[in-house]
């Protein structure tokens, strides 16, 4: 089925999706942990509304320092920005979130974009598509939303 689960005391307690793990130098990351340190690192980020993917580094876009080539998977995070923190400077923001996810997860962050609410796509019952997310950022319309969306 694509989920990962553990046993605990006779009981099996589903602990994430196998094709949503985030793999750093050969680490396995659950991107729920990361999206919840990223969060929790600035006021200025919306919580529960945080995606992290990885991304080859050949595919990582030259506004990411991607150069098209390299080897590897890199981790980037998408982070919608809090009700009141439109105006917020993001320089102070994206260095949280990057200091927060090192010191917890001890990953470097190749990119972190923040946008504006609503911005990361959604599954049709609410849920972050992380997959979805990272074929947009990939593509260059991540945040271009479009009024019938």
């Amino acid at each position: 089925t694509g989920d990962m689960g553990v046993y605990l005391d006779g009981e099996l307690f589903i602990t994430g999706r196998i094709k949503d793990l985030v793999i750093i130098d050969g680490r396995n990351h659950y991107p729920q942990d990361i999206e919840a340190t990223a969060a929790e690192a600035s006021d200025a980020v919306r919580a529960g509304f945080v995606a992290a993917f990885s991304v080859s580094a050949g595919e990582l876009p030259a506004a990411a320092g991607g150069t098209g080539t390299g080897s590897g998977e890199r981790l980037v995070i998408v982070a919608e920005r809090a009700p009141g923190a439109g105006k917020a400077e993001p320089g102070p923001v994206v260095e949280a979130i990057r200091a927060a996810v090192s010191r917890r997860h001890a990953v470097p962050i190749a990119d972190v974009r923040l946008v504006a609410a609503g911005a990361i796509p959604r599954t049709t019952s609410g849920k972050l598509a992380r997959r979805a997310c990272r074929a947009e950022y990939l593509a260059g319309i991540l945040g271009h939303r479009h009024p019938t969306d």
